[in-house]
């Protein structure tokens, strides 16, 4: 009890010693969103309350948040509002950066803990894992090493699912962690190597941690629907951005996605004619951005961007590129459009931008599936369809953001299903920062 005791005082003393802050935040959304359930479109209510403290000891700083969100969720066009609730730790991180003036160092990172971690391309992952990052930076480049997992994340934070048996995982209410896997990635990034550009080159190996009795044996001839093999990928990326000309600016990325995961295939060999055998995975990504910033007019910025996925490319948590209707790397292709403004800034108010972005996808194949269940993989056309969204976001008080978002997607008839030709969505969301 006297440890216990001398323990908490020295935890007092030291954060009472420390620089100390914290804050939080409320977000509030409400809206109609996708999916439709029983054709009926329904009300979209969250709430989130988000708490966060960091504390600085010496050349170390914690960092937590955590947070509490309520949805409001109809079964259907009939059954009562239900509400779900989640707490969750977001952040819990220590970092420390400090001078490491050896071999030509300057300074040296470490951070451990709940953090983000994202790939060098920001097309393949990005979210928030538990694991480490050693960081070394050079007047002219830095190093990364990266290594963290899945396994502590709760089932409805987590977005690297992938395979049917993710999806079982998720359907069983006994299993509350996401799957376990372990992802190692290493960076190095190269400043102002030439014509004032930057280089990035960068590697992300995603091993699935699943035991082998949960797994189909490879060699089983009898299908299986209910099961599945491990799905191990490798990425190797490279990235090239910086300075055009005045005020524009590129960003141009390449990845190359390899691997392995198991499918039921022809097999001359098996007494059925077909066998489950690990397939490999090869395929390729692509995208670049063109910014365009006139901070003299209306502190407008224009962009145009696109992306081109070959099929097999498995993403492990990419990001969304439009609001109503994205499709994910993997036999997809986009290009778009985007135009931002601050139309008061004239009058010296810098407290509303509007923002409006179309983009187009298609499916490079013509044919096959994609990451939308909506297109229908049987079909027969490259053509997908068109996102067009406005958002309008106000910042009256530094503390308090006001968002109002539309958007509409107009898909191919051709290739989408009849139901879900056009959709819409529309939210509102309020952030208030304490």
């Amino acid at each position: 009890m006297k440890r216990l005791t001398l323990l908490l005082l020295a935890l007092a003393v030291a954060v009472s010693a420390s620089a100390f802050d914290y804050g939080g935040s409320l977000d509030n959304t409400t809206g109609v969103e996708r999916p439709v359930v029983d054709g009926y479109r329904p009300l979209v209510q969250r709430t989130a309350v988000a708490l966060w403290a960091a504390a600085r000891f010496g050349a170390w700083t914690l960092d937590a948040q955590g947070s509490y969100t309520m949805t409001l969720v109809p079964g259907s066009s009939t059954a009562p509002l239900a509400a779900t609730h989640l707490f969750d730790l977001d952040r819990l991180a220590l970092a420390s950066s400090v001078p490491a003036e050896i071999a030509g160092l300057s300074r040296f990172g470490l951070t451990v803990g709940r953090s983000r971690f994202a790939d060098v391309s920001g097309q393949v992952m990005g979210h928030t894992l538990d694991g480490l990052r050693l960081e070394t930076t050079m007047p002219k480049s830095s190093f990364g090493f990266s290594a963290a997992t899945t396994a502590l994340l709760q089932k409805p934070t987590s977005r690297l699912v992938f395979g049917t048996l993710d999806a079982l995982d998720l359907a069983d209410p006994d299993k509350l962690f996401a799957p376990a896997r372990l992802l190692v990635g290493i960076d190095y990034r190269m400043v102002d190597l030439v014509a004032g550009q930057t280089v990035t080159l960068g590697a992300l190996v995603q091993e699935d941690l699943r035991r082998q009795d949960e797994l189909i044996p490879a060699g089983t001839n009898t299908l299986q629907p209910l099961g599945g093999g491990h799905i191990d990928t490798q990425y190797a990326s490279l990235v090239i951005g910086g300075g055009l000309a005045p005020g524009l600016f590129h960003r141009t990325y390449y990845t190359l996605n390899s691997g392995r995961r198991l499918e039921f295939v022809a097999d001359d060999a098996s007494v059925t004619g077909f066998s489950y055998q690990y397939q490999t995975i090869l395929a390729h990504l692509a995208g670049s951005r063109l910014d365009y910033f006139r901070p003299e007019l209306l502190g407008a910025r224009a962009s145009l961007f696109g992306q081109f996925s070959s099929a097999g490319f498995l993403p492990l948590a990419a990001p969304a590129y439009s609001d109503v209707f994205s499709l994910q790397p993997g036999n997809s292709a986009h290009i778009g459009v985007s135009l931002s403004v601050r139309p008061l800034s004239a009058a010296g108010l810098d407290i509303l931008q509007t923002e409006l972005k179309g983009v187009a996808y298609f499916r490079p194949s013509g044919t096959g599936p994609v990451s939308e269940g909506s297109v229908v993989p049987a079909s027969d056309g490259s053509y997908v369809g068109t996102d067009i969204n406005l958002a309008l976001t106000a910042v009256p008080f530094s503390d308090l953001r006001l968002v109002l978002a539309g958007g509409v997607f107009v898909g191919n008839e051709a290739v989408i299903a009849a139901s879900q030709n056009v959709d819409y969505q529309v939210v509102l969301q309020a952030v208030l920062r304490f």
